[in-house]
């Protein structure tokens, strides 16, 4: 049985050291394991994925080729089997996310529905093909994205968005995600990537995440992208460039560098996607990461650990000390400002129960926790635990049913200046009205396989605490996701 999987990750020092020993003994303790590493690992791609269907580079094999996913009108008449032959990969996919508030937000406003989609081009060149230069890829994305994002209708302007399609394509017909290079070295254990990319599209993520329509983590956790403006994430990027390095098979370690472009989400500076002038830029996020993929068991049980750590060397103004350190609500003056953000995070996924002979047919368990510097970060922790199930029903292969529970809590500085502002009658940061403190998501969800290469999904989200406050009622919304790859 081919092995097929996605890469964890890790941070620095004893701890992960210690950790990266345990995941060996894991991955070579069983029969399958040992089985497994005369064979090429290569991403877990999520053929259902609302985002986009690149395989994610996990392998010896190390490049995020367009892969082996289903397509509605098959090969095209033959023409993508032509293509791919010369070393040309073309994807085009449909998003459509629907949804419908049932009760709760900031005022009555049920009944209130809104609908968001995206329509993705890839192109994918294999330059060993088409010229001969062995090893050498690019990789080319462009979205176009439309729609009403309904949370702000409940009044909620946190990261939980009930629709994780919406926003950052700067309303116009193609918005530029990704355009970059990669070069395997080393017998493919080595890998460079340079040019323009976000940051998940190689750290902390997994296609499991975006088994949920919820925004708090299709992607990845939304708390670093929100933490820190360095963690660029899907459509948005900049200019940057990643090492990975497979020391042993089923184990890699990677960093990268990538600019912290502070105008994403402004027009001027990323509204194309083609805005490739640095003038936005305010320092260099550097991420670093071990992974590893252990294997175990009669029926190779497959897992994703990760764990990481990050540093934005941007300047970042305090929420609370102004530049005398004392609380700006009380004093009006400057926030008192200083470099550096550090962002860690430890992810996993464990399949604990197989469904059938596929990578995904299975019953995976996943749970992560992000932690943010307080400082100058609206979120400081995030924590979520949860299932997601392909096969489950006998004859349904390919549905895929999701349970997952989010947790995400506001910066303690933060609030602390909230808490000031709003007892004298003053404005509050971060797009609150009173003082924030956690939200909490919880969502289920049923993936339903129609037709090759056509997915429906119901949807059902309720949010406690929308936008992180209490005296916000809760929100309950009912989804449905149309994914239609062509």
């Amino acid at each position: 049985m081919s092995l097929s999987t996605f890469s964890p990750r890790m941070g620095t020092g004893k701890t992960c050291l210690a950790i990266a020993g345990l995941f060996l003994v894991l991955m070579t303790s069983s029969p399958a394991a040992t089985a497994a590493r005369t064979l090429p690992y290569t991403g877990l791609s999520s053929p259902s994925g609302p985002s986009s269907f690149l395989d994610s580079p996990t392998a010896y094999e190390n490049t995020p080729f367009t892969p082996n996913t289903e397509h509605a009108y098959g090969t095209w008449n033959g023409l993508r089997t032509r293509l791919a032959g010369m070393g040309i990969g073309l994807g085009l996919d449909y998003v459509g996310e629907s949804a419908i508030i049932l009760d709760g937000g900031r005022t009555n406003v049920t009944g209130s529905a809104g609908y968001t989609h995206q329509v993705a081009v890839q192109l994918h060149l294999n330059w060993q093909k088409l010229v001969g230069w062995k090893g050498f890829n690019t990789h080319v994305v462009l979205v176009n994205r439309a729609g009403h994002n309904l949370s702000t209708d409940a009044g909620d302007r946190s990261l939980v968005n009930v629709q994780e399609i919406y926003g950052g394509g700067g309303n116009v017909i193609a918005h530029l995600v990704s355009a970059y290079g990669t070069q395997d070295l080393l017998n493919q254990r080595m890998q460079i990537a340079l040019g323009y990319m976000s940051v998940n599209l190689d750290f902390s993520t997994s296609p499991l995440y975006c088994t949920f329509m919820n925004n708090a983590i299709c992607g990845n956790p939304k708390t670093q992208t929100k933490g820190s403006i360095g963690f660029s994430n899907t459509p948005n990027g900049a200019l940057g460039g990643r090492l990975r390095f497979w020391p042993l098979h089923g184990l890699y370690v990677q960093g990268g560098a990538y600019g912290v472009n502070a105008g994403i989400g402004k027009p001027r500076y990323t509204r194309t996607g083609f805005e490739f002038a640095t003038s936005a830029y305010t320092g260099v996020y550097v991420p670093f990461e071990i992974g590893a993929i252990p294997v175990y068991g009669p029926h190779a049980l497959i897992g994703h650990y990760k764990i990481a750590a990050a540093y934005d060397s941007s300047i970042y103004p305090s929420y609370y000390d102004d530049i005398n350190g004392n609380p700006i609500p009380l004093t009006g003056l400057p926030a008192r400002t200083a470099r550096g953000k550090i962002q860690v995070w430890a992810t996993m996924d464990q399949m604990i129960l197989r469904n059938g002979r596929g990578l995904y047919e299975g019953l995976y368990l996943m749970a992560g926790y992000v932690h943010n510097t307080p400082r100058a970060s609206p979120y400081e922790h995030q924590y979520y635990v949860g299932l997601s199930d392909r096969g489950m029903i006998p004859g349904r292969p390919n549905d895929t049913f999701g349970l997952l529970v989010n947790r995400i809590t506001a910066s303690s500085t933060l609030v602390a200046a909230q808490k000031l502002s709003y007892k004298r009658g003053k404005k509050l940061p971060a797009n609150a009205l009173t003082p924030q403190s956690s939200a909490t998501v919880i969502e289920a969800t049923y993936n339903i396989h129609v037709l090759q290469g056509l997915w429906v999904q119901p949807d059902a989200q309720y949010v406690i605490n929308p936008n992180l406050e209490k005296r916000v009622k809760n929100l309950a919304v009912l989804g449905l996701r149309l994914r239609v790859i062509f």
